[in-house]
């Protein structure tokens, strides 16, 4: 008996954990990187990206490439939207330089999704909060499964490039943003303040959920420094004035009327702010179910640990989580006031992965609140934990995941994938694609008629042409590939 409570007694590392929890992560990743190579393009990619393109078909240098992106963000500027460095962005769809290299797509958007959390969370909580590395890479790992695996939308998130690039990309920038103006404030460096710089103009110029974002923590951040009298406040303000010039010539472009007039109805800004509350809390009481549950099960023991290695007092806990939801909230507004809605898929993505950020953040703090009041409280520098309370914790995620995939019939990005790629529903779409894409590469046919897609799998089919000519995406497929019609019956 001595034993067995000898072996309940003894300590895991947190490197040891850490290692494990990357390689789960590493083989959660396998089947997305590798049904991304049966992954094609569609609707906006082409769009977006027929000047490209053709500047790459005709030979021309890179400086023709970017001549052709900036003439494509001109024209879009006046005629649809003001979001300059997106649509930068949108014109390098990975395919205008090869229709087998459209799988790059789910690597940009996964590895800058996770270099943003892993940035953040290293230079936060080890930086800020004085908590081992090991420790906060734990968090960090556990938080980049629930964002990933569990994201509403996992196709327009990673596998669609127009779309991604314009929200999981420019989330994973924002994040690496913090994690530099964090380094900034307490290293210094006018090289992280450059950096800071050329970031803040590429949110101020892209979609407006990341920077109203933004705005509102930089803001923040920025009187809390002023209330310090800190000098390094007036180093954040120049970036911030750049940010601010960015996103005023984006929020005043001609093409944001074009594009607003087509909204249905329009809502006042006070009405918008109040609705942004009200699917707030919808969408916080239907994402927190049994799966991001399990994970935070999982993860508490560890942000105990870590809120208690900490020196901060954690004050006001309930002022800090009033402010996260208000801030959470406000990420709705911007598509609220614009078009009258709480936004398409794509952009509930990123929303979600703020609010697992949120999430995590909030019961680290409430965490380092409760340890911090006990009297007899001293920091404690522990670099493992105890195997009890780690296997208890541990085997309680695990069987609410298990019912959350088999009892509610919840999964998993990764499962979604495999599943795809054993039906062989994967395989047989890039056929097809395969087969329409040899006709539209073949100059000597003008007129191209095309059957639906018999397999369409779910991560990787966002949409398809029509069988209307002057449909939108059957006209900028028919630009990108010089023809003459293109019609899908």
């Amino acid at each position: 008996m001595s034993k067995k409570l000898e072996i309940l007694n003894t300590k895991a590392p947190y490197w040891l954990i850490l290692i494990i929890c990357f390689i789960f992560l590493i083989l959660l990743l396998f089947p997305l990187f590798y049904i991304a190579k049966y992954n094609v393009p569609s609707a906006d990619d082409f769009s977006f990206s027929c000047e490209t393109h053709a500047a790459i078909s005709e030979g021309n240098t890179i400086f023709g490439i970017i001549t052709a992106a900036i003439y494509k963000v001109k024209d879009v500027y006046y005629s649809w939207q003001g979001t300059f460095s997106a649509v930068f962005m949108m014109a390098f769809q990975p395919s205008i330089w090869g229709f087998r290299y459209y799988f790059l797509t789910t690597w940009i958007m996964v590895i800058s999704l996770l270099a943003g959390i892993f940035f953040l969370f290293l230079r936060l909580f080890s930086g800020i909060f004085h908590i081992k590395k090991s420790l906060a890479g734990i968090i960090a790992v556990v938080t980049s499964i629930i964002c990933i695996q569990f994201v509403p939308t996992a196709n327009q998130s990673f596998f669609w490039y127009n779309g991604s690039i314009y929200y999981t990309f420019t989330f994973g920038v924002l994040l690496i943003l913090y994690a530099i103006n964090i380094g900034f404030i307490l290293y210094g460096g006018y090289w992280r303040l450059a950096l800071i710089c050329i970031f803040s103009i590429f949110i101020g110029g892209n979609n407006y959920v990341t920077a109203l974002i933004y705005f509102i923590v930089t803001f923040c951040i920025i009187l809390f420094l002023f209330i310090k009298r800190d000098d390094r406040a007036l180093y954040i303000c120049l970036p911030f004035i750049l940010f601010l010039i960015s996103f005023l010539i984006s929020a005043t472009a001609p093409g944001n009327a074009v594009r607003q007039e087509k909204a249905a109805e329009r809502l006042g800004i006070i009405q918008s702010i109040l609705l942004s509350f009200k699917y707030a809390s919808i969408n916080s009481l239907k994402w927190t179910d049994l799966r991001l549950s399990s994970c935070i099960i999982f993860l508490f023991p560890f942000i105990w640990l870590a809120a208690k290695s900490s020196n901060k007092t954690f004050p006001y806990p309930l002022l800090f989580s009033l402010l996260s939801f208000c801030v959470f909230s406000a990420s709705f507004t911007p598509h609220l006031y614009a078009l009258a809605s709480d936004g398409p898929d794509r952009l509930k993505n990123i929303i979600f992965f703020f609010y697992v950020l949120l999430i995590v953040f909030n019961l680290f703090w409430w965490c380092g609140w409760l340890t911090h009041r006990r009297k007899d409280f001293q920091t404690s520098q522990s670099d493992s934990i105890r195997i009890l309370p780690f296997t208890l914790f541990s085997g309680a995620s695990f069987i609410c995941l298990i019912f959350a995939v088999f009892l509610f019939h919840s999964s998993l990005t990764s499962v979604l994938a495999i599943n795809e790629l054993r039906s062989g529903e994967a395989q047989s779409y890039y056929e097809e694609a395969l087969q329409r894409q040899s006709v539209l590469e073949d100059a000597t046919i003008q007129d191209c008629e095309f059957e639906p897609f018999e397999s369409m799998p779910y991560l990787l089919f966002f949409t398809d042409m029509s069988d209307d000519p002057s449909d939108f995406q059957n006209e900028d497929t028919c630009t990108y590939y010089h023809k003459n019609t293109i019609i899908v019956r």
